[in-house]
């Protein structure tokens, strides 16, 4: 009876058993791949976007992402290329992948630039310096130059019961 690999190695290698070319791989990176190529590519874009919020650091995470699938497509497809008979199936499947990645890319950076349109129309309150706020609290707590207090309504001053 086989019960599958037992090393941590065997259970790398037993993952990518399947694996024939990656385009649908639940994992960013796949084997042969350098995470730090992709930290590079992914850094690159935080520092070109900005991300102030969660939802823009997600979204130029996302659009690593896609950028990172589209260039394993483009390389299959340069591979596909290469090889000495032209496969039509393997190069629609190529080009669908491409299309996908692509349309990921660009509405993440759509989404991105809306989200930080948004967020820096939002205005902003006045400057208002150190010392003119200490002025304006010191003013408030002075009882020659604070404004006046609400009158008390008469009612408040009827004797409690009289009702």
């Amino acid at each position: 009876m086989q019960t599958g690999p037992r090393t941590a190695e065997g259970k790398a290698a037993f993952s990518l058993n399947a694996m024939s070319h990656g385009l649908t791989s639940a994992k960013v990176i796949i084997h042969g791949e350098s995470l730090a190529e992709f930290h590079d590519l992914l850094f690159s874009l935080l520092e070109e976007h900005l991300p102030a919020t969660p939802t823009e650091a997600m979204l130029v995470n996302e659009m690593a992402q896609a950028r990172w699938r589209l260039d394993r497509v483009r390389r299959r497809q340069d591979q596909a290329f290469e090889s000495e008979t032209l496969d039509q199936k393997l190069l629609a499947l190529l080009l669908r992948y491409a299309t996908t990645y692509e349309r990921g890319f660009f509405k993440c950076l759509e989404t991105l630039k809306k989200l930080q349109r948004e967020r820096l129309a939002q205005p902003k309150p006045p400057f208002v310096s150190q010392k003119a706020g200490q002025s304006a609290l010191f003013a408030m707590q002075n009882p020659f130059t604070a404004p006046p207090k609400p009158s008390p309504d008469l009612e408040d001053l009827a004797a409690p019961g009289a009702a």
